[in-house]
């Protein structure tokens, strides 16, 4: 099986499996998330962060954008501009935000843009990560081409159940990486292949 035929049928089991998750799961599993991630070195750090409010059965993050913002920090959210562009918008007040043509909640397009390598740390979706940084998206490409060329000094930190987290992924030249994946059990340190 080719590369990605193998990344279809991954996805069509994680999204099932996050699709048999209750809304209490989600809630209380995107907290804990959350909680970890705010103990991170690189969040503290952090000035500018790229987050992304999230939908489905994805780990919630509505608790860690409103901790962004509480604590001060610039927040970056992500804005579907065509049918394949991302496009980051600086967001204030998270009651601005609007539901997108797929209902994920964005920002509306006359907010302040800013570039991927402002944030010190971006928040990345996906349906699957491996140890080794690898990312399975849903296949738009949306956050390989916004991170193609991913800036040195931001920490791209990988968010997902721990169910998300294989072995290892099936891997085309375009993919993302990332440099950690959270879960809501733990922090993973990926190591470079």
């Amino acid at each position: 099986m080719d590369a990605r035929a193998a990344k279809q049928a991954l996805r069509a089991e994680l999204k099932a499996r996050r699709a048999a998750l209750t809304p209490r799961e989600l809630q209380v599993a995107g907290d804990a998330a959350a909680r970890l991630i705010t103990q991170l070195p690189e969040w503290k750090q952090a000035k500018t962060v790229c987050l992304y409010a999230s939908f489905g059965g994805e780990l919630p993050t509505d608790a860690l954008l409103a901790l962004a913002l509480l604590e001060g920090k610039r927040l970056l959210l992500p804005r579907v501009t065509n049918k394949t562009t991302l496009v980051l918008h600086e967001v204030a007040d998270l009651g601005a935000l609007r539901p997108s043509r797929l209902g994920i909640r964005e920002p509306k397009a006359s907010a302040p843009c800013a570039a991927p390598a402002e944030a010190g740390l971006i928040l990345v979706p996906g349906l699957g990560f491996d140890g080794a940084g690898r990312r399975l998206g849903f296949g738009g490409g949306f956050y390989d081409r916004l991170l193609a060329k991913p800036p040195r000094k931001t920490f791209l930190l990988g968010h997902a159940h721990a169910f998300q987290v294989l072995s290892r992924l099936p891997e085309e030249a375009h993919d993302l990486k990332v440099k950690a994946v959270v879960t809501p059990q733990g922090v993973i340190r990926c190591r470079a292949r």
